[in-house]
């Protein structure tokens, strides 16, 4: 229906029963499989037995620490199990390696600091330099624009601030300074004397494979962490759980689970290369802030951005704040399966908002996204939520403002193989009852990335996948572009190919 009527959301239509029964069953699937993560979520908060009492005070058979004593040897001291009390101050460059279901409870104020203080400066023409300053290459990545920026760590911070690094020294300026790797120094166009100067030195605040550790209550700064490993590097072990902690201006990665482990509460900013990653079965991501990761300038076509997850099954990722992250803002890739994405707020990152990709079977509902996609404006890439080359992806009840020349819910078929042989094929997804408002030209639909001779050359028209019951607001003198296959079609066209037999096209007549 074309009802370009003046009203900006009509009443939303009645359910009406999905033709495509296979798209239903898969989604019906993940739905059932999500569900029993109910029980993980209870499970994540605060256990009185092994952690801190009713009113969070520490408890009794803990061992306490206090600013500038040894975490590690209170962690030896407290054994397997045991509770590890952090008192308020600053704890500089420990290495942490948890026992079997140990917690370290971090009590306010208390924090975790990777970097070293840098004494003596030398004066180098109008710059100063610190010497003995060698980087470490953070490992594995690509950056952004080419060139090799981004692979080379050693993080400088000038009264708690992190600096810009530049190329050059003639790219210098105030907040700024270069890294000249061969001589071992860094030079700063600001003047250091008399104020504090840190560099990243630590690689990791915790790190082993030990199962069921529990980190709550920590700030985690400045850890000179590689790409793809967390300051928090708890992807090595099963049933980390970090909660109501802050974790921010490390080099690589901020934090990473595994397999029944957990992210939440926390506030996840300015870290490196990624804010939080995840790798397994049964894991929870909720009511996070993840915000302004990718600081280094990682190619985010590479790895980079808010939240990444790859080879996953039961995944929540429930009421988290991701927001203007240098890349996607939530990122499911590699034959992830069973993974709800529920009422997070989604907004201003640098390419899609919610990525779901080369994966399986996820429910995608009742999240807020809005103008993402500002760094990514080639071709349909860079949507608000972007599916590609998955099957069993059901998006429903999200409301979505999509910036100017933007892209609002897309499905991309790419012909992607499987490394096994055989191909990801962009089947079975199901698009209903969502509201979308464009603030000005913007776009959604089904396009295929692939010759007209490939294996899954018709597969978004031919594969099950739907629009329908979606209500689309657009500016009275603006035409959103659809498409359904390889050529943009108006809204009128998209009905035609058999979508949105009962969604509808309207003017908004207010700003959004």
């Amino acid at each position: 229906m074309n009802d370009r009527s003046a009203q900006a959301f009509p009443p939303a239509m009645p359910a009406a029963r999905s033709p495509h029964r296979a798209a239903g069953a898969m989604t019906r699937r993940a739905l059932r499989l999500a569900l029993p993560l109910a029980g993980l979520i209870l499970w994540q908060g605060g256990d009185p037995a092994r952690g801190e009492g009713a009113e969070g005070a520490c408890p009794g058979k803990a061992v306490r620490v206090a600013a500038g004593e040894s975490i590690q040897r209170a962690a030896i001291r407290a054994g397997e199990g045991g509770t590890i009390c952090i008192g308020a101050g600053l704890y500089r460059m420990q290495e942490i390696a948890p026992l079997r279901g140990q917690t370290f409870l971090g009590e306010p104020g208390s924090v975790l600091d990777g970097s070293r203080i840098v004494r003596q400066f030398e004066r180098a023409g109008p710059y100063w330099s610190l010497t003995g300053s060698y980087p470490r290459h953070v490992g594995a990545g690509r950056c952004r624009g080419g060139g090799s920026l981004c692979l080379l760590s050693l993080a400088v911070f000038l009264d708690g601030q992190p600096l810009t690094r530049v190329a050059s020294r003639g790219d210098l300026g105030p907040g700024r300074y270069v890294v000249e790797a061969a001589a071992g120094r860094a030079i700063l166009a600001d003047n250091p004397e008399g104020r504090r100067v840190e560099v990243s030195a630590a690689r990791f605040a915790f790190r082993s494979r030990a199962a069921d550790v529990r980190i709550k209550g920590l700030v985690v700064e400045k850890y000179d962490t590689p790409t793809q490993m967390g300051a928090i590097r708890g992807g090595e072990g099963t049933g980390w759980r970090v909660e109501d902690s802050q974790i921010r201006l490390n080099a690589g990665l901020g934090v990473d689970v595994g397999s029944d482990g957990a992210i939440t509460g926390s506030t996840i900013e300015r870290n490196g290369q990624l804010g939080a990653a995840a790798q397994g079965r049964r894991i929870l991501i909720e009511n996070n802030r993840i915000a302004w990761n990718n600081t280094a300038g990682f190619d985010p076509e590479w790895e980079a951005g808010g939240l990444k997850i790859t080879q996953s099954q039961e995944v929540v990722l429930r009421g988290n704040h991701v927001h203007d992250n240098a890349g996607p803002g939530l990122w499911c890739d590699i034959d992830c399966r069973d993974v709800l994405f529920e009422t997070n707020t989604v907004e201003n990152n640098s390419t899609a908002g919610i990525f779901f990709e080369i994966s399986y079977d996820a429910v995608i509902r009742r999240n807020t996204l809005r103008f993402n996609g500002a760094g990514h404006p080639v071709w349909f890439w860079g949507a608000d939520i972007q599916v590609a080359a998955s099957s069993g992806v059901e998006v429903s009840d999200n409301t979505i403002t999509v910036r100017p020349d933007g892209r609002a819910i897309v499905l991309v078929d790419q012909g992607r193989e499987k490394d096994g042989g055989g191909f990801y094929r962009t089947t079975g997804n199901r698009v209903h009852d969502n509201r979308i408002v464009f603030t000005g030209r913007g776009s959604a639909g089904g396009v295929t990335d692939t010759n007209e001779a490939a294996p899954n050359a018709r597969i978004i028209e031919e594969g099950g996948n739907s629009f329908d019951r979606n209500t689309y607001a657009a500016p009275a003198d603006v035409k959103p572009v659809f498409i359904w296959g390889r050529t943009p079609i108006d809204y009128a066209g998209f009905r035609e190919a058999g979508q949105e037999k009962l969604g509808r096209l309207v003017t908004r007549t207010a700003p959004p």
